[in-house]
């Protein structure tokens, strides 16, 4: 007897939803499980703790920060059902530490407030988008790099790491849910700080010139509905200006024009005033004129005689002589 095509592929349907199955539910299942000992943050809620011993009804207690378990306890919680359990932030918010099991006296879990900060690397000019840098060039290669304590649930059986995810918003109320093939919703995180590296090509015409805004977000068990203080489960926004020009320059500042100093004549002084003609081929030199006192000519030096004066007289001085030793003869 031989299966028609319709079957065959039914089969393999159900074939590849099982397997889907068997891959993700206890993923899934495994992200809200918490170990003996393991961490718990503030906000998580459908925890499953019995295997940290907690049964229905029993006593949880937190003895302070550096308290002792000989001490009275400084707050108890009833365990309701281990195995949808909620760290409600009314009730663990700053109540961080050792929680354990009454009578026994044994560390249930260790309680830490989430934290989640984000920053935008500039990878093409290697700074950091900070109040004192918050412009990046178009063009350039961003990616981001995530800070937070939430790395520790890879330590949950079955658990890759913390599942975050990154909100860029734009101009014109745009929402980018990836980066050309680099998807912002599913990032594991199982380290920190984390970094995705350049997956940014801001040159690209789908990213316009503008306003930025970014920040990450941690949805796990409830965690970003249930504590959404930013800092916690859901991080500080991060905003930048993308664009081409440096908004730190400035256009040229026109230099207002001011009027040249009058001299100050004074007594005795000579004031010239120049008069400069329109420039032409056959431009004639500036007239100069003068106000003020004159100078005075100088006067000239009258000659001296010279040796033939003295000669010339002397001729006359010897003919009047002999005319006159003439007039005596007999």
């Amino acid at each position: 007897m031989h299966r028609s095509a319709t079957g065959r592929l039914s089969l393999a349907a159900v074939f590849f939803l099982c397997t889907t199955l068997i891959v993700i539910v206890p993923l899934s299942a495994a992200e809200n499980a918490i170990p003996m000992g393991g961490t718990v943050f503030v906000g998580e809620e459908n925890l499953d703790i019995t295997a940290t011993g907690a049964t229905q009804g029993d006593t949880l207690a937190w003895y302070g920060t550096g308290g002792q378990v000989s001490h009275v306890p400084s707050a108890q919680v009833t365990v309701a059902d281990p195995t949808a359990f909620y760290a409600s932030p009314i009730t663990f918010a700053g109540k961080t530490g050792p929680w354990f099991l009454l009578p026994s006296n044994t560390v249930a879990f260790y309680l830490e407030e989430p934290h989640i900060e984000i920053r935008v690397v500039d990878y093409s000019s290697g700074f950091v988008v900070s109040p004192a840098a918050s412009w990046i060039p178009k063009g350039d290669a961003v990616g981001f790099r995530i800070e937070t304590n939430l790395w520790v649930m890879a330590n949950r059986p079955g658990t890759p790491g913390a599942p975050l995810k990154v909100r860029l918003n734009g101009p014109d109320s745009l929402v980018f849910s990836s980066l050309g093939g680099f998807s912002l919703e599913n990032l594991v995180v199982s380290s920190s700080p984390f970094e995705t590296g350049p997956v940014w090509a801001t040159g690209s015409a789908e990213y316009p010139i503008g306003e930025y805004t970014v920040y990450a977000r941690c949805d796990a068990n409830g965690m970003s509905d249930n504590y959404p203080a930013a800092g916690k489960a859901i991080s500080e926004k991060v905003s930048f200006l993308l664009q081409r020009v440096n908004p730190l320059i400035t256009g040229t500042t026109p230099v207002p024009a001011t009027t040249a100093p009058q001299p100050t004549i004074t007594a005795g002084t000579v004031e010239a005033t120049m008069t400069s003609p329109a420039p032409s081929a056959s431009t004639e030199p500036p007239t100069v004129l003068e106000t003020g006192t004159p100078p005075q000519p100088t006067p000239s030096s009258t000659p001296m005689p010279g040796f033939g004066g003295y000669l010339a007289v002397l001729g006359v001085v010897a003919a009047l002589t002999v005319a006159v030793l003439n007039q005596r003869s007999p």
